[in-house]
């Protein structure tokens, strides 16, 4: 190409524009943009070292894929809004096996269809020589589309064509069939610029649905190291946060302790600590016959927990000194059981039952429970 050792244009973007072949094993062309200006072109082997380096943190990649396995067409948009003519072209091209991305062109909607195969090989092709491509163009599209007749240009040995209507392999008879005339020859100038701006802004990115790039592209090496270097920092403050937390929660909880049992000293001098307190108001309670370790409060709550399942029907009942009613329940079927198990526990109350039901010789399910205050 001629101009291809002239820089085009100045600005200050960087990365790599990269054509992958046609045959599969075939030689890469890429060139290197620095400040926006396309630098000269150079040949690549797949397996051999990469020649551009690591790519910086920031710098675009774009690789302009065979058109030949890649063709666009520009569909009408009609009076459909933006995004439902995008989704009913893809809608339209999709089919098994077929990769499908659309995006908005001068004239319509520009649509490429790929297989699924080929976006697998270009992607592993290109993740094995170490980049991450942010775009994936169909090479044709990169050349001006012509009001009437056709537009072709060689890239990188590959000829290319579009018209109004789409942009596919510049192949004689293909060009012949859909223009109808003698292509114009797009001239080095133009297309040092085309390739430019399809780096700028792609016209259209195969890297949709499945193929998007993931949405955090920076996990390199270097990176990794700065990602690991502020993990530890945020783990070491969490760290230092929960620990002042925890620190103010015991001693908190220490002060409230001390004032609940220096309150209850105040009744029950011999108390030592809050359980020794508790113990001594439920005996107190119990004498008078008051609070949850009383025969009233147990015994109401479980009538109260059987009144909505009249199945169920008391064979015993016994209440001791420590709070615990003790009784035996009957019932035609174990969920019976379970559901007055169920009740007076959703009430709080502290429920204790055998791990297996078994029925009795009259075919009921009989089950010792006990209940007590929590």
């Amino acid at each position: 190409m001629a101009g291809a050792d002239e820089r085009t244009m100045n600005g200050d973007g960087h990365g790599l524009l990269i054509v992958l072949p046609a045959a599969v094993g075939g030689a890469w062309h890429w060139r290197r943009v620095c400040d926006d200006a396309l630098e000269a072109w150079h040949p690549h082997s797949p397996g051999d070292d990469a020649p551009w380096g690591e790519p910086c943190e920031g710098d675009r990649v774009v690789a302009l894929v065979p058109s030949d396995q890649a063709p666009v067409r520009v569909r009408p948009r009609g009076t459909m809004p933006l995004a439902q003519g995008l989704a009913a072209a893809r809608l339209e091209s999709g089919g098994e096996g077929l990769h499908v991305a659309v995006g908005e062109g001068e004239r319509g909607i520009l649509v490429a269809t790929a297989a699924l195969s080929a976006m697998d090989l270009w992607l592993a092709e290109l993740a094995t020589a170490g980049l991450a491509p942010d775009a994936l163009v169909p090479a044709a599209l990169i050349l001006p589309a012509p009001a009437a007749g056709a537009a072709s240009a060689q890239l990188a040995g590959q000829p290319l064509a579009r018209t109004a209507d789409a942009a596919f392999a510049g192949e004689p008879e293909l060009v012949a069939a859909l223009a109808g005339s003698e292509p114009e020859a797009v001239s080095d100038a133009a297309l040092e610029r085309a390739l430019l701006a399809a780096w700028r802004d792609p016209p259209l990115n195969l890297r949709q649905g499945l193929y998007a790039p993931r949405r955090v592209s920076f996990f390199r090496l270097p990176d990794w190291r700065q990602l690991a270097r502020m993990a530890a920092v945020a783990a070491l403050l969490g760290f230092l946060i929960l620990a002042v937390e925890t620190v103010k929660l015991n001693l908190d909880a220490s002060a409230r302790e001390q004032a609940a049992l220096a309150a209850a000293q105040k009744r029950f001098p011999a108390a030592v600590d809050l359980a020794t307190a508790q113990s001594l108001a439920a005996a107190e309670l119990a004498r008078r016959g008051e609070g949850g370790a009383s025969f009233t409060a147990p015994t109401a709550a479980l009538l109260g927990a059987m009144r909505p399942i009249p199945s169920v029907a008391l064979r015993d009942l016994g209440y001791a000194a420590d709070g615990t009613l003790r009784f035996q329940a009957a019932a035609p079927t174990a969920d019976a059981i379970n559901r007055l198990l169920a009740a007076l526990q959703a009430d709080g109350w502290q429920v204790t039952v055998p791990p297996s039901l078994a029925p009795d010789a009259t075919g009921a399910t009989v089950a010792p429970i006990t209940v007590r205050a929590p």
